[in-house]
């Protein structure tokens, strides 16, 4: 696993420089390099996957956007990964010259979802469970993302005791971590490993009291 990040700068550059990124968003650049792209990414990436397989079955997100209906690069700046991802969350790692994104959770859910989730953590029993996830996590470096609701919920009072919980659109403990030289070594996997092993229990919690979304699909 030593070139994974090491490697996506060599994938986007034959000679370790740096590029632009524009450069690195030209299709016919991309394709012409798509067999480092695969060496230095793709397949050190799944080698890690298959390390994880105790968490569940990995989903590797294509490399490139749909820019039919948003103006964006053709060609994505990270490599993502899910793990055992399903209605109620999961795990995910990413891959970027920004670094290394360790995350676990449920990302953007649906309404009835957070009408569940705002409902558990009104219930103090149920929110103690949740504390305690969160805790965990927090423990390997993992922490929720601030609270994206400026208001309290409708429903919910202002000084409710839990209400930085009720205030939360993602239900996510994340950690990112800086392009650094232990990136590049074996050691890396089984950091990666113990960070996602501590959400375990978050995504459990979210199992059992979230849920999938049961609303129709579109």
């Amino acid at each position: 696993m030593r070139v994974r990040l090491r490697g996506l700068r060599q994938a986007q550059n034959p000679h370790g420089n740096a590029p632009s990124r524009t450069s690195a968003h030209d299709r016919d650049w991309f394709k012409a390099n798509r067999r480092r792209y695969d060496q230095y990414l793709v397949e050190p990436a799944r080698a890690l996957a298959e390390r994880l397989s105790a968490l569940g079955e990995p989903h590797f997100f294509r490399p490139y956007n749909d820019t039919r209906f948003h103006l964006r690069p053709p060609i994505k700046e990270q490599l993502g990964v899910a793990i055992g991802y399903g209605g109620s969350g999961g795990f995910y790692f990413e891959l970027s010259l920004d670094g290394l994104l360790v995350a676990a959770g449920l990302h953007q859910p649906a309404s009835d979802q957070l009408e569940r989730f705002r409902a558990a953590i009104d219930d103090g029993r149920r929110a103690g469970g949740f504390e305690r996830a969160v805790r965990v996590a927090g423990d390997a470096g993992l922490a929720l993302p601030p609270p994206e609701l400026k208001r309290a919920p409708r429903g919910y009072a202002p000084d409710h005791p839990r209400i930085d919980r009720l205030r939360l659109k993602e239900i996510t403990v994340f950690r990112r971590h800086p392009l650094e030289p232990w990136l590049h070594e074996p050691a890396c996997d089984e950091r990666v490993r113990a960070e996602l092993e501590a959400a375990r229990p978050l995504v459990s919690w979210l199992g059992e009291h979230v849920g999938p979304s049961q609303r129709p699909p579109r």
